[in-house]
């Protein structure tokens, strides 16, 4: 395996064709379509009228392939195609099946879903979609449903050609690296802890109400990292409950962390006095068997419910290892994206620097506009690249 270093330098490493001195575009969306108000993410979610405006550009001035017609092209295996651009999804929504999918079939689109199983609906359905609501078989009120694509909506998606299935690690979680006091349920993000306890509810996770009720208010947070890079520590349990027990008549209401971490002030010192307040720290052996159940078994699962070859996984957060590259190819993987490491530019295994094109300005005409730019710039298109060259020198970048 080629050498690789650490440090963020995917902005100057775009994904070239073999052969070509042009660089391939690599979209990346999360959510598409309504956005959910009651859902604390949905940031994330790009509305579909200002997707669809994009998904049809992008079909008219390129040749829309998956990532793995990429790396067929960039091995020699596939014929190398004029224009070409892939369209990625992050997470696998439901709404990548109830909204996105339909745009992507009317403009006969092909894009790479990237999910993970702790959050795949375990159930089999298949939910109706925006164009079962135009066809007017069912209401609008019946697709507006939230959560995670099921096995059987990805079957659909993959038998069409259009979708193309890859691993975004089993988990895609975030665990406690260390003893620092960050914040405290529910006046603070607790969206992984409330994951990491109640796994068998991450499909439901945004539909259902009560999810985060799920941990005691005043359940103390600390410092976190993403499951792939993170040395997990175990926070003592006794802590914990004497936590709740002292922030109980708390008004999360009106939180201030500094007023919260006042109060179990005393306590916390106690625990840090005594060297009780981490119980353990993963090993290097047990970091090694878990990167095996985060990349290895995640693509045995998709591979083996959607009977398909599994050979890409995007790593959440934009976090990897040195630890996590090895266990990935070793599994059997030809592809990654490249994360925060840096990698030689002519490894052909690594696809870094996906493009965002989130809503700008709620206006369709700049966000497409925004988009276009972003993309043309991308692959050194004239005069876009040279505009983003003078637009750095007088910020001074």
């Amino acid at each position: 395996m080629r050498d690789f270093l650490p440090g963020d330098t995917s902005r100057h490493l775009p994904v070239y064709v073999k052969g070509s001195d042009l660089p391939v575009p690599v979209i990346y969306y999360h959510s598409v379509g309504e956005k959910n108000p009651g859902w604390g993410r949905n940031f994330l979610t790009l509305e579909t009228p200002y997707f669809e405006d994009q998904i049809k550009y992008f079909s008219r001035h390129y040749t829309v392939i998956s990532l793995t017609d990429l790396l067929d092209i960039r091995e020699g295996i596939r014929k190398p195609v004029k224009n070409p651009l892939v369209i990625t999804f992050d997470d696998g929504y439901l709404d990548n099946w109830v909204w996105a999918f339909p745009v992507l079939k009317k403009y006969n689109t092909k894009a790479t879903i990237f999910v993970s199983p702790e959050f795949i609906d375990p159930r089999p359905v298949v939910r109706p979609t925006v164009r079962d609501a135009e066809e007017g078989s069912v209401s609008h009120k019946e697709i507006r449903q939230w959560g995670f694509l099921s096995w059987d909506e990805m079957r659909i998606m993959e038998q069409s050609g259009l979708a193309d299935i890859q691993s975004h690690t089993m988990s895609h979680s975030k665990l406690f690296v260390s003893d620092i006091l960050t914040g405290f349920h529910p006046g603070y993000d607790s969206f992984y802890q409330t994951c990491n306890h109640f796994k068998e509810r991450k499909p439901f996770c945004i539909s259902d109400p009560g999810f985060n009720q799920l941990l005691k208010p005043g359940y103390p947070l600390f410092e976190e990292r993403s499951a792939i890079i993170a040395r997990e520590v175990t926070i003592n349990n006794d802590f914990t409950e004497q936590c709740v027990e002292i922030l109980k008549d708390y008004d999360f209401n009106r939180y201030d962390f500094s007023i919260a971490r006042g109060k179990v002030r005393p306590l916390y010192e106690h625990y840090k006095t005594q060297d009780r307040l981490i119980t353990a720290i993963e090993t290097e052996e047990a970091y090694l068997k878990r990167l095996h159940y985060e990349i290895s078994e995640s693509k045995m699962i998709i591979e083996r419910a959607l009977n398909k070859r599994v050979d890409i996984i995007a790593w959440p957060h934009g976090d990897t290892s040195k630890e996590a590259v090895e266990t990935a190819f070793a599994a059997g993987y030809r592809a990654m994206t490249s994360g925060k490491l840096r990698f030689p530019e002519d490894d052909l295994r690594i696809i870094p620097a996906r493009i965002g094109t989130s809503c700008y300005g709620n206006s369709r005409f700049l966000t497409l506009l925004r988009a276009r730019h972003k993309v043309n710039r991308y692959i050194k298109k004239f005069p876009y690249s040279q505009i983003d060259s003078i637009y750095r020198k007088i910020k001074g970048r």
